[in-house]
C-alpha cells in the first residue's frame, strides 16, 4: 500500500519530535550527573581540593601547639578511718578514771546499761553502786566456737566506806591483789556452768576518791548441744586483762557528778 504525501510528513514530524525528546532527556541526564559530583572546596589552609581530599588532608595536617596550663596534682580525697594507735580512750573527768581499749570493741553507754539488766555487773549488795562503761567482744573473733560473750564493765560506789569496799568481794574466797598504774586491786574469780553454760568472771575493787571503784571482767560460753568447738576462757580473759591494765585512777578534790568522755588516746 501507498502512502500519501500528506501521510509521509506527518511521519516525518513526528519523528523529529522524537529525536528532540531524546536529546532533551539526554541532555538533562548531563546536568543532573554534573550536580552530583562534589564540587571543589578551598581548605582552611588556602589550597583547594575536593571535600574528601580534604578531609583526609586535615587528619595529616599537624596541629598548631598552644601552651598547656601546668597540671596540679590533687591529693585523693581520704576516707574517714579507724584512729591510727588502733586505741580509743574512755574517761570520766569527775571521777578521775579512764582506761583505753581497741577500737574493734563495742562501747556501751552509762545509759544503755542502766536500762539493760542484761548488761549490768553484779551487784556489789550496797545502795548507790554506778556503772559508767561497758566494753564487749565482737563474737566474730571467735567463729564456731561456743564463745557468748566477753566483756569488761568500769563502775563505782560513793556511798560505801573504805572497809566495806572489800566486802563487794564476798567471804570465804581467795583474794588476791594487782597494782595496776599506782593503784591497788583485791580481786576474785569465780567459775559458774551447767547445762551447756559456762561463765568465768573476776570482780576487781580498789578504794579512792572517797568511792569504791569497781570492774568486773567475763567470759560467758553457750554450748547446749555440745556440737561447738570450746573456746579457750583464758585467752578471751586475756584480751579483757589487757584493758584493765590501762586503767588509770587519779586523785580528786572532791567527789563531784559523773562526766563521761570517749576519745582517742585520751585526748
Amino acid at each position: 500500500m501507498k502512502l500519501t504525501n500528506s501521510k509521509i510528513a506527518t511521519s516525518k514530524k513526528f519523528r523529529g519530535i522524537i529525536l528532540l525528546g531524546t536529546i532533551a532527556a539526554a541532555a538533562a541526564t548531563v546536568a543532573c550527573s554534573k550536580k552530583s559530583e562534589p564540587k571543589n572546596t578551598q581548605s582552611t589552609y588556602g589550597s583547594v581540593q575536593p571535600a574528601a581530599t580534604v578531609k583526609q588532608a586535615s587528619l595529616s595536617v599537624t596541629t598548631p601547639s598552644y601552651s598547656q596550663p601546668k597540671s596540679v596534682e590533687t591529693k585523693p580525697v581520704e576516707k574517714v578511718q579507724h584512729p591510727k594507735s588502733g586505741v580509743m580512750s574512755y574517761k570520766s573527768r569527775n571521777y578521775g578514771v579512764q582506761f583505753e581499749y581497741p577500737w574493734q570493741y563495742s562501747y556501751v553507754s552509762a545509759k544503755s546499761i542502766a536500762t539493760n539488766e542484761e548488761l549490768q555487773p553484779k551487784s556489789d549488795g550496797h545502795e548507790g553502786q554506778i556503772t559508767l562503761a561497758r566494753i564487749d567482744l565482737p563474737k566474730g573473733f571467735y567463729p564456731d566456737t561456743d564463745f557468748e560473750r566477753g566483756y569488761f564493765t568500769l563502775g563505782l560506789n560513793p556511798e560505801i566506806e573504805e572497809q566495806d569496799c572489800k566486802s563487794v568481794l564476798g567471804t570465804g574466797k581467795d583474794v588476791k591483789t594487782e597494782k595496776v598504774n599506782d593503784t591497788e586491786f583485791s580481786w576474785v574469780e569465780s567459775d559458774e556452768g551447767g547445762k551447756g553454760t559456762a561463765s568465768k568472771v573476776r570482780t576487781y575493787v580498789a578504794y579512792a576518791n572517797d568511792s569504791c571503784y569497781e570492774i568486773e571482767l567475763g567470759v560467758l560460753t553457750n554450748n547446749p548441744d555440745g556440737l561447738s568447738r570450746e573456746v579457750n576462757a583464758d585467752q578471751v580473759m586475756g584480751r579483757l586483762e589487757g584493758m584493765l591494765k590501762s586503767v588509770k585512777i587519779a586523785q580528786l578534790g572532791q567527789k563531784g557528778q559523773p562526766e563521761v568522755q570517749v576519745s582517742e588516746n585520751g585526748k
